[in-house]
């Protein structure tokens, strides 16, 4: 008696236009047999129209559901070899940062030319940390920084923020800062979004000769290493 129920239940169920799958859940019973019990009954043209755009939802839900756990497994992985990789490299020692500082240096820093100390770059991350190399290893007191921001024109509206924003990232007195530098280019580059632009930074060290001397002289070492221990 059960079993005939179920099956009428079935019926009426599949006549309102519902599908193989939902009755088999309302009812507790296999796709299967839903199937067979209600394959004789035929549906309208727009129930099965409305079937065919409930699968669709349902299946679009399944690929969202299977993209964000993906997008977290990836999270997941990121944040994991972020924090692999912070705890490699663990405290940094004083010859540590002499030897990371010249690395720099030797990419962006002046070598050809006079005797001045320079450094040019538009990360504020390696700029604290190159002024952090100079205080560190090489005694250089704040005071003797001169710095410039240099941006091109296109953001001329924006210099005095843009400068304002390199103050607070050198921890640095405006006072220092030399006037601004436009860069005037023929092609207009478009940024993404340009409120993100903050141009570059031009490092020097006043009094600076012995101290380019002594950095040269670093760097030629670094380029005659043949092997490491």
């Amino acid at each position: 008696m059960a079993y005939i129920r179920q099956k009428e239940k079935a019926h009426a169920l599949r006549q309102q236009g519902r599908g193989i799958n939902e009755i088999a859940g309302m009812l507790n019973a296999s796709a299967s047999t839903v199937s067979y019990w209600c394959k004789n009954i035929e549906l309208t043209k727009d129930q099965v129209n409305r079937l065919r755009q409930k699968q669709k939802i349902a299946g679009i839900k399944a690929l969202l559901v299977t993209f964000e756990k993906k997008r977290l497994q990836r999270l997941l992985s990121v944040q994991s070899l972020m924090s692999q990789g912070k705890q490699e490299v663990g405290l940094i020692k004083k010859r540590e940062l002499f030897l990371l500082g010249l690395a720099l240096y030797w990419g962006e820093g002046y070598k050809r030319g006079n005797d001045e100390v320079g450094f040019t770059n538009s990360d504020s991350k390696i700029i604290r940390l190159i002024i952090l190399w100079f205080k560190i290893c090489y005694h250089v007191s704040p005071d003797r920084f001169i710095l410039r921001v240099s941006i091109n024109e296109l953001h001329k509206d924006r210099a005095q923020k843009v400068l304002q924003y390199w103050v607070a990232e050198t921890s640095l007195p405006q006072s220092q800062f030399t006037k601004t530098s436009f860069i005037i280019t023929k092609s207009k580059k478009i940024y993404s979004d340009p409120e993100k632009h903050f141009g570059t930074l031009r490092i020097k060290v006043r009094k600076g000769t012995n101290l380019k001397r002594q950095i040269l002289g670093s760097l030629e070492a670094l380029s005659e290493i043949t092997m490491v221990e």
